[in-house]
C-alpha cells in the first residue's frame, strides 16, 4: 500500500542528512535539494522527477555527487536528464553512458553522463513502500569525460573506478581524463563490402556497437546485394588497415570518418 509520499520521504530521509532546498527549480516544477552526508561528498538530488511519466512506467529521482563549489555542474547534469525524461519519456539506463560530441560544462572535458550504482547501496538506490514493495529508484548520475565514458562503455563502471583509483577521483569536473579511451573491443564486428579486398576504406562509421566501412566505389545495386558484404573483427580490420586505428580509438557513436590516404588523417563527416 502506498500513500504517494514515498519518494519525497526517501529524498528527505536518505543519507542521514537534512536536505537544503534550492530556490531554482528544474523546469519550474522539479525541486533540487542539497545534502551533506557524513562520510560522503555533497549530493544534489531531485524531488519531483518521479512524477514525470515514462513509457516503461519506471519512477526515478536523480542524484549527483560533487565537490563543494561545483554544485552548478550537478544542476546542469540533472537538468539534461530531467529534460530527456520529460521529452522522450525514458529513464537513463544504468551502465550505458550518454556521450555528447562536445563538453556540456564550459571549460571542462565533461561530455558524458552515466548512471551507476551509488556508493551507499540499496538503502539509497531503492525506493520502497512501508510494506517493503519496490516502487522506484534513485539513479546516481556520473559526469564523465569522453575517454572515461568510452572506457566504462567497454569495460563497465567498476573497471572505470578501479582504473581511476577510486570513485572520488571521478568527482572533480575540472579533471583531465582519468583513463585512456580503450576503443572498440578487438572482437567487435566490422561490417564492410568485399571491395575492401582490393581497395582501402574511405568512409568508416562507428555506430556505438560496431564499425561500418565502405570504399566509396560501391554502387547502390552493389550495396543492395547481401552477398557483397562481409563481417570482420576489429582486430582483423585494423591489421589490414592500421591507419584507421586513430579514429577507432577516439570515435564517438554516430561519427563517420573520411580517409583519403593511408596517413591516418581523417575528416569527420557532417551529420
Amino acid at each position: 500500500m502506498t500513500d504517494g509520499m514515498e519518494f519525497p520521504r526517501h529524498v528527505f530521509d536518505s543519507l542521514g542528512a537534512d536536505p537544503v532546498a534550492w530556490e531554482d527549480r528544474i523546469g519550474g516544477a522539479i525541486r533540487v535539494v542539497e545534502k551533506s552526508p557524513p562520510g560522503g561528498p555533497i549530493t544534489i538530488m531531485t524531488s519531483g522527477a518521479s512524477l514525470m511519466p515514462t513509457d516503461s512506467g519506471e519512477r526515478v529521482e536523480l542524484a549527483v555527487e560533487v565537490l563543494d563549489g561545483q554544485q552548478g555542474a550537478a544542476r546542469i547534469a540533472l537538468g539534461i536528464v530531467c529534460d530527456d525524461i520529460a521529452t522522450n519519456r525514458r529513464v537513463p539506463p544504468t551502465g550505458a553512458p550518454w556521450r555528447n560530441s562536445e563538453p556540456f560544462l564550459a571549460g571542462t572535458r565533461i561530455s558524458a553522463i552515466m548512471v551507476s550504482p551509488s556508493r551507499w547501496g540499496a538503502s539509497f538506490d531503492e525506493v520502497r513502500s512501508d510494506d517493503g514493495t519496490l516502487i522506484g529508484h534513485v539513479r546516481t548520475l556520473r559526469m564523465l569525460t569522453d575517454a572515461e565514458a568510452a572506457f566504462a562503455s567497454a569495460q563497465g563502471w567498476d573497471a572505470l573506478v578501479a582504473a581511476a583509483g577510486s570513485v572520488d577521483a571521478l568527482l572533480d569536473v575540472t579533471r583531465d581524463d582519468s583513463v585512456s579511451a580503450p576503443g572498440l573491443a578487438g572482437n567487435a564486428p566490422v561490417f564492410l563490402s568485399k571491395l575492401h579486398a582490393e581497395h582501402p576504406p574511405r568512409w568508416v562509421t562507428f555506430t556505438g556497437r560496431d564499425l561500418q566501412s565502405v570504399t566509396g566505389l560501391e554502387s547502390e545495386a552493389y550495396m543492395n546485394d547481401s552477398s557483397n558484404h562481409e563481417v570482420w573483427s576489429v582486430d582483423s580490420f585494423l591489421a589490414r588497415f592500421p591507419w584507421v586505428s586513430g579514429f577507432v580509438r577516439e570515435a564517438k557513436p554516430g561519427q563517420t570518418a573520411m580517409f583519403t590516404d593511408a596517413s591516418g588523417a581523417y575528416v569527420l563527416e557532417a551529420d
